[in-house]
């Protein structure tokens, strides 16, 4: 396990994704750091292939990473390097030619490690490559520091396009991975406990511990896993996960599209689909969750403790998935969601896990501020008729 320091974990915070080789243990070390989305950390995990890559613009250095999690369509992380201490770093695991990487999640919590090795041949051509690290550019990012990014990107991929954006050189490399050594993390309430680890066989239930977990210091007494309603002498669960607070409350349904059971190689369209589908499910099940709400039917925890909440603020039903891709036809989605919203009088949204998080941290974990943020995601929603809404 690896605990970032104060600069990469404020780093971390600020950014969806990153790539940074930074000093360990003083100095005396070096080490890999990788946050991606969590599909694509499984995807590593799992085995999925994946290159280091190296661009260089004047003297400015450039390091990324490809995951190859979707077939034609891999996660590209790119970051400039201009921290003197990253650049030592960098030269110092190319001379050794090991060092380890470590994941990080949506949360920014280290999730898994293994041990990466150079080969022979790249660790020559990196060490060429990179130069005198004297000589590379440090300091602040700025235009000119964006600007060598964006040079980054289009050598890579030419379909992206940045204005004035030319080609640079790059070094790409596919090192040796060692077997995945996984880490299990635990939450506690005042109820219960959970435990989470990115290899969890169930992936579904892991999700939804995992959301869990993220709403226990947000609603430290009304947060709810799994609770129930009963009509009569029929009971039945209410949502995945429930919240609420004086001025409002949160159903949520959890939506995993599996990774380990279901494979990562599947093509762009058929996970698309996969997770449509999985929308579309969790939309009906809010729906006869907010009618059960309005029914008045009687809601209880898993201990069998009656839950009273006040049923005339119009309710937030949240679809959480673990990645939104940016594939394929939404609108039936969109058109689901409104039609879900005119029906009930209920918000109605959706959301994937990295935008959640962004949610939590925009809000600085304050039911009022998620509750208001959320109103005005809503209203661009309705505006853009589009499920596409970042950093709101």
């Amino acid at each position: 396990m690896h605990i970032p320091s104060e600069r990469i974990y404020s780093e971390m915070r600020s950014n969806n994704a990153i790539v940074r080789y930074v000093p360990t243990n003083g100095g005396t070390e070096t080490a890999l750091l990788i946050k991606a989305p969590t599909p694509s950390l499984k995807a590593m995990i799992a085995g999925c292939a994946f290159k280091l890559i190296y661009g260089k613009k004047d003297n400015f250095l450039c390091i990324g990473i490809s995951i190859e999690d979707v077939p034609g369509a891999p996660l590209l992380i790119s970051n400039e390097q201009i921290v003197p201490e990253e650049h030592c770093a960098l030269l110092e695991a190319v001379k050794q030619k090991n060092l380890p990487i470590f994941l990080f999640n949506e949360m920014d919590i280290c999730m898994a490690s293994a041990e990466l090795y150079f080969s022979d041949e790249d660790s020559l051509k990196l060490l060429d490559f990179i130069g005198d690290t004297k000589l590379l550019s440090t300091g602040s990012f700025n235009d000119t520091v964006s600007f060598a990014v964006d040079c980054f990107i289009h050598s890579i991929d030419k379909t992206k396009k940045f204005p004035n954006a030319h080609e640079i050189p790059i070094i790409e490399t596919i090192p040796e991975i060692s077997e995945w050594k996984t880490i299990n993390i635990y939450y506690l309430s005042s109820e219960s406990a959970n435990k989470i680890n990115i290899t969890e066989e169930k992936e579904g239930a892991n999700f939804e511990s995992t959301i869990w977990s993220c709403l226990t210091s947000v609603f430290p007494e009304t947060l709810y896993k799994n609770p129930h309603v009963q009509n009569g002498n029929k009971k039945r669960e209410f949502t995945d996960v429930f919240a609420h607070y004086k001025y409002g409350s949160f159903l949520i349904e959890t939506k995993d599209l599996s990774v380990f059971q279901s494979g990562y190689n599947r093509e762009s369209e058929r996970r698309v689909k996969g997770i449509k589908d999985q929308v579309n499910k969790g939309i009906k099940q809010l729906v006869g969750a907010v009618k059960s709400l309005k029914s008045g039917d009687v809601l209880f925890d898993i201990n069998g403790s009656q839950i009273i909440i006040d049923r005339s603020i119009p309710p937030h039903c949240i679809i959480l998935i673990t990645e939104l891709m940016p594939f394929g036809d939404w609108n039936d989605i969109t058109n689901q969601l409104i039609d879900a919203a005119k029906k009930t009088g209920a918000f109605f949204h959706l959301l994937d896990f990295s935008e959640f998080i962004t949610l939590l941290k925009q809000s600085s974990g304050n039911p009022e501020l998620i509750d208001y943020n959320l109103i005005n995601r809503f209203k661009l929603f309705l505006e853009k008729k589009s499920v596409f809404i970042k950093g709101i």
